[in-house]
C-alpha cells in the first residue's frame, strides 16, 4: 500500500525520484538490491529508468490495491509480460516504442483536462508525434535496428545533419510511405497533421475545428491500439485509451456551427478533412477510420442502488439489440456478395467452406442466435460481424 500511494502521488505531481526517496516512502531497505528490482520493474511495469539515477512512474492513477498486488506477482510477471519488458530488448525500436507510448498517453491526459486550454492543440501535437515514433521503430525493426535507416539522405547518400551537426531523420511523411502503410490509416495521419501544422504555424481556434479534432483523434486512438499490438504485440487494455466526449466539457462545444462561419484558412482545413472522409466513406468493413464521433445524450437516472429493495429498478441489458448491432451479416444476403465484391481470386469452394467453418469459432466474428428471440429452443441461424473480412483478408487477395 505504502509503494502505490507513493507511485501515485509521484505520478499525479509528475516529478520522477530517486531511490533513496522510494525507500523512504516504502520502507523498503537501500541498497543495490532494492536498486536492481526498480531497474528489473520487480515493483511493477509502471517504472521507467531515467538512466540518471531517477526514475518515472506512470499507470498508477486510480488504481486499486488489490489490481497493483496482482502487477506486482510473480505469476503475473511469468504470464503477462508487460509492454516495456517485450520491447525493451529490441534495442532502438523498443525505446522508440516507449517513447512513442508515452507521447500517446500524454496527448489523452491533456485532452481530459476539463478545463486546459490549449486541448486540441497540443493533443494533435503529442499524437503525431506518438505516430512518428512508432512509424520509425518499425522502420528501424525492419532493418535490423540499423539507425541510420531512418537517417535522411542526399541523393549521393550522404547523411544531412542538423543544425546541431546531428544527423536529421525521415519525416512522418517518409515514415508512413516506407511501411506502406493501410491508405484509410494515413489519410487518418494526414488530417490529424495537418491539425497540427495549422496549430503550430497558426490557429486552431473554431469551435468546428476542435469537434473535427475530437473525431479525427479518436479514430487515431483506435488505429494506434490496433497497429501497436500487430507491429509490437503491446497490450495497452491497462490504459484509459480513450477522449472525453465534448459533451463533457462547455455548453457551448455542443453547439451546431456553420463551416461559413469560421475564418477561411480553417475552411480549408475542414474542406480537406471532409474530402478524406467522402474519399473513404464507401468502405465500411476498414478497421481504421478517418474519424469517429462519439454520441452521448444526458438523462435523469431511474436506478436505486439497494439489492435488498423488491421495488428498485433493476439494470437490464437490451440482448436482442447489441446481438443486432454486433453481428449485422447473414450469410447469403452479406458475407458471400462481400467477399466476392472484396477480392479478386475468391470462390466459395471447400477451400473457403473449411476456413470459414474455422474463424466461426470465434465469436469474435460469428454467433448463432434463434430466429424467434422469445423461443430460444427454437430454429436458429448464423450471423456475421463485419470484421470478419480481416480474418479473410488473410487468405485472399484485395482487389
Amino acid at each position: 500500500m505504502k509503494t502505490l500511494l507513493f507511485f501515485q502521488e509521484k505520478e499525479r505531481e509528475g516529478q520522477p525520484f530517486s531511490a533513496e526517496e522510494f525507500a523512504e516512502a516504502s520502507g523498503y531497505p537501500l541498497g543495490p538490491s532494492l536498486r536492481a528490482k526498480l531497474n528489473r520493474q520487480e515493483f511493477g511495469e509502471f517504472l521507467t529508468d531515467l538512466g540518471d539515477g531517477t526514475y518515472s512512474i506512470l499507470g498508477t492513477l486510480g488504481m486499486e490495491p488489490k489490481e497493483y498486488a496482482w502487477k506486482v506477482s510473480s505469476e503475473y510477471r511469468r504470464t503477462h509480460v508487460a509492454a516495456n519488458e517485450q520491447i525493451n530488448a529490441q534495442g532502438l525500436s523498443g525505446r522508440l516504442v516507449v517513447k512513442s507510448l508515452h507521447a500517446a498517453l500524454s496527448a489523452i491526459e491533456v485532452y481530459n483536462k476539463p478545463d486546459f486550454k490549449y486541448r486540441e492543440e497540443a493533443f494533435s501535437i503529442l499524437m503525431v508525434n506518438a505516430w512518428e515514433l512508432l512509424l520509425k521503430a518499425k522502420v528501424v525493426r525492419d532493418n535490423g535496428e540499423d539507425e541510420v535507416s531512418i537517417q535522411q539522405k542526399t541523393k549521393d547518400g550522404a547523411t544531412i545533419s542538423s543544425r546541431s551537426g546531428n544527423p536529421k531523420t525521415i519525416t512522418i511523411g517518409e515514415a508512413i510511405d516506407r511501411v506502406d502503410l493501410d491508405q484509410v490509416l494515413a489519410d487518418n495521419l494526414f488530417a490529424l497533421i495537418e491539425i497540427r501544422d495549422n496549430s503550430i504555424h497558426l490557429l486552431n481556434d473554431g469551435h468546428l475545428l476542435n469537434v473535427k479534432m475530437l473525431e479525427v483523434g479518436t479514430a487515431s486512438l483506435r488505429s494506434y491500439l490496433t497497429i501497436s499490438q500487430e507491429w509490437f504485440g503491446l497490450d495497452l487494455s491497462r490504459y484509459n485509451f480513450y477522449l472525453m466526449p465534448m459533451s463533457f466539457f462547455h455548453p457551448h462545444e455542443m453547439t451546431s456551427y456553420s463551416i461559413n462561419q469560421a475564418p477561411a484558412q480553417h475552411q480549408s482545413l475542414l474542406r480537406y478533412i471532409a474530402s478524406l472522409e467522402d474519399k473513404h466513406a464507401t468502405d465500411e468493413e476498414q478497421p481504421h477510420s478517418i474519424s469517429l464521433h462519439l454520441e452521448t445524450k444526458f438523462v435523469k437516472s431511474k436506478l436505486r442502488y439497494a439489492p435488498d429493495d423488491p421495488n428498485a429498478i433493476s439494470v437490464k441489458v437490451d440482448a436482442e439489440e447489441a446481438f443486432q448491432q454486433k453481428y449485422r451479416w447473414n450469410y447469403t444476403d452479406h458475407l458471400l456478395p462481400k467477399l466476392r465484391e472484396r477480392y479478386s481470386d475468391f470462390s466459395p469452394n471447400a477451400k473457403f467452406n473449411a476456413l470459414r467453418k474455422h474463424i466461426e469459432l470465434n465469436e469474435a466474428y460469428s454467433k448463432i442466435r434463434p430466429l424467434d428471440w422469445t423461443k430460444p429452443n427454437g430454429q436458429t441461424k448464423r450471423f456475421y460481424c463485419p470484421d470478419i473480412v480481416k480474418e479473410f483478408d488473410k487468405h485472399y487477395t484485395r482487389r
